[in-house]
């Protein structure tokens, strides 16, 4: 295909959002649209080289998978090398452990599939996995993959319409795309399914499904409204937004706008000029090197990016992609254009299995790549605390506490007692952290769980698919129709929601129902323990209060305020976890007081239970009469 200097151009258009994004840039509040950008290039320039061999019978795979290989493993593997040693010399056993993982399934063509199956509602957060960006790379390999034998079956079977099998294609996944964006999200955002159609999309420009404009003002037109569309994406789209379905079409429109309207258009004055092509043409190299760079930065100092940092790590970014790019993709790209196909591609995929064997190395090892003292690295190892019996204890996790995909088990979490008072904790994962402490602390009651993640415990505020199986049932069926004694209310409260907050506390009461409200825990920016290991390690405790949220008291506060004018009880936790302004930072058993940003170790919720007072049983109001 002939070379379009605006195509360069358009790659900066995506990459620059994501970096600066990723970087802590708060005004590019949708740059990871980026990444949708680069998907319907993609799709365009592979579907533009390879439809041609397909149509005229010269298409060879070994010829296809040795440009892919060449393209895409040089760079890629000397990232996760160079991951892998840092991760090394740096990381806690049980993140190098992960990071080792990652890096498997990133030299597997699946780290799509590893994030997927990974991200839990108790997982480390994005900040601190160094390969999670590496999850589009596995997008584009499968479908890289896949692709040639859609073109091959559609010019075989179907007669050569290849515009109509990859309208159908798109059709498909992207209908794929809306149903799991509603019903598993992570899913949606993650598996080729849900992302083929932008790469098809691009595949549909290649072979001329966009009509022909003749008209310079109409091409001009529609290209910078294919700019536009991608600039709208930036500006309105948000972590939140329902996407990839329906919101990245604005962006993968917008993308397709300026490749089937823009070559010679008014938006290539802008694209292919010097500096944004310098740009586009690292941008492979800076996509990957800079999400790396920004979060071992992260691990290191601090999870938010001062302005002097963010111009920090944009830097080494761009200086290791120039790096990379010269040194890594160019003379690969040159030295490897007259090595025999068969003998690249056993050769590349002989090199990612080195690859996965190096992790291997390194997660077997993990314990012993950093000399740790025992004390701290017990403290570390509460990382993974989610995966101990402790934890599904405290929590009775997939049935009365319930994440996204799961049920709630109504029959069995919510079973009334008639020989002791009844007790129902109820809210999101702040409540369910409570449970098996309050179980201990009340044995005279029946105490009941109704939790889910992100599920407050009110109508009217944006929960979570899941939530929507119990939350509605609990508050208009369960507990006007059942006679329950108390309720204790908790929840990460967030800001805003007050008035709901004070209104379901009042209708509760108004049932006969004894009402505690258990206040905002508090929170830090990173994984506590290992915050908590790296002060230790430093002989310096207040490095993990300079990490504590103050937001979170601000918000304790004016809770507290509301919940006073209400005849509930009203319980600080922060007052609690934090007397005389001093947070714990260790609970009764030694461990770390929280296991992640927030959300507290049995022994710490026992600790904090403490302070909650036994329930006064008000009267039931007759049924007829409850609100």
């Amino acid at each position: 295909m002939k070379y379009r200097t605006d195509i360069d151009g358009l790659r900066a258009v995506a990459v620059i959002p994501i970096v600066l994004y990723h970087a802590g840039v708060s005004a590019i509040a949708g740059g990871f649209v980026g990444v949708d950008v680069f998907f319907v290039i993609s799709g365009f320039l592979i579907t533009s080289i390879v439809v041609p061999d397909v149509v005229s019978g010269r298409f060879s795979l070994w010829d296809f998978y040795r440009r892919r290989a060449t393209r895409i493993f040089p760079a890629l593997i000397v990232v996760l090398l160079a991951v892998g040693l840092a991760g090394a010399a740096t990381m806690w056993p049980d993140d190098l452990r992960a990071l080792a993982k990652s890096m498997a399934a990133a030299a597997a063509f699946a780290p799509n599939l590893f994030f997927q199956l990974s991200a839990g509602y108790f997982g480390a957060s994005a900040e601190t996995l160094p390969l999670l960006h590496t999850w589009s790379l596995g997008v584009e390999e499968q479908f890289y993959i896949l692709y040639p034998f859609v073109l091959l079956f559609a010019r075989r079977v179907c007669g050569g319409r290849i515009a109509a099998v990859l309208a159908a294609l798109a059709g498909l996944s992207l209908a794929a795309s809306l149903a799991l964006t509603l019903t598993a999200p992570t899913a949606a955002f993650y598996a080729l399914p849900s992302r083929a159609w932008e790469l098809a999309l691009g595949g549909l420009v290649a072979v001329g499904a966009f009509p022909k404009v003749a008209d310079p003002r109409a091409r001009n037109a529609l290209a910078l409204a294919g700019l536009g569309l991608i600039a709208v994406a930036l500006a309105v789209v948000r972590p939140t937004s329902l996407f990839p379905a329906p919101w990245a079409l604005l962006p993968a429109l917008g993308t397709a706008f300026v490749l089937a309207w823009g070559e010679g258009a008014v938006t290539t004055r802008l694209l292919a000029s010097r500096p944004m092509r310098a740009i586009g043409a690292i941008s492979y190299s800076l996509y990957l090197w800079h999400w790396p760079i920004i979060t071992f930065w992260r691990l290191r100092t601090d999870m938010d990016l001062a302005p002097p940092a963010i111009v920090g790590v944009v830097v080494a970014s761009l200086v290791a992609a120039t790096a990379s790019y010269w040194w890594v993709e160019r003379p690969f790209l040159r030295g490897f254009r007259a090595v025999a196909s068969p003998k690249m591609v056993v050769g590349a995929v002989t090199i990612r299995a080195a690859v996965i064997a190096v992790a291997a190395v390194l997660a077997v090892g993990a314990e012993n790549w950093r000399t740790l003292p025992p004390e701290v690295r017990r403290v570390a190892a509460y990382a993974t605390y989610q995966q101990t019996p402790d934890h599904a204890k405290q929590f009775l996790d997939g049935t009365c506490f319930v994440s996204l995909g799961e049920t709630y088990d109504r029959k069995g979490c919510l079973q009334l007692s008639s020989t002791k008072p009844n007790l129902l904790v109820f809210g999101d994962s702040h409540a369910a952290q409570y449970w098996q402490a309050l179980v201990e602390r009340f044995p005279a009651w029946n105490v009941m769980q109704a939790t889910g993640a992100a599920c407050r415990p009110m109508h009217g505020v944006s929960t979570e698919g899941h939530c929507n199986d119990f939350v509605p049932y609990v508050l208009d069926h369960f507990l006007v129709e059942n006679h329950v004694d108390a309720v204790i209310l908790a929840g990460r409260w967030l800001d805003g929601e007050d008035a709901i907050v004070e209104a379901t506390v009042r209708t509760l009461i108004a049932r006969g129902i004894a009402v505690t409200v258990l206040g905002p825990i508090p929170e830090y920016q990173g994984e506590f323990p290992r915050l908590l290991a790296d002060a230790m390690l430093e002989g310096d405790p207040t490095l993990v209060e300079a990490e504590r949220l103050k937001e979170r008291d601000d918000r304790d506060e004016k809770l507290a305020k509301v919940i006073a004018g209400t005849p509930a009880t009203w319980v600080s936790m922060r007052a609690v976890e934090c007397p005389a302004g001093k947070c714990r930072l260790f609970d009764d058993d030694g461990g770390p007081f929280h296991f992640d940003y927030g959300h507290v170790t049995l022994s710490a919720a026992r600790a904090l239970v403490k302070a909650v007072p036994e329930p006064k049983p008000r009267a039931a109001l007759p049924l007829e009469q409850r609100p």
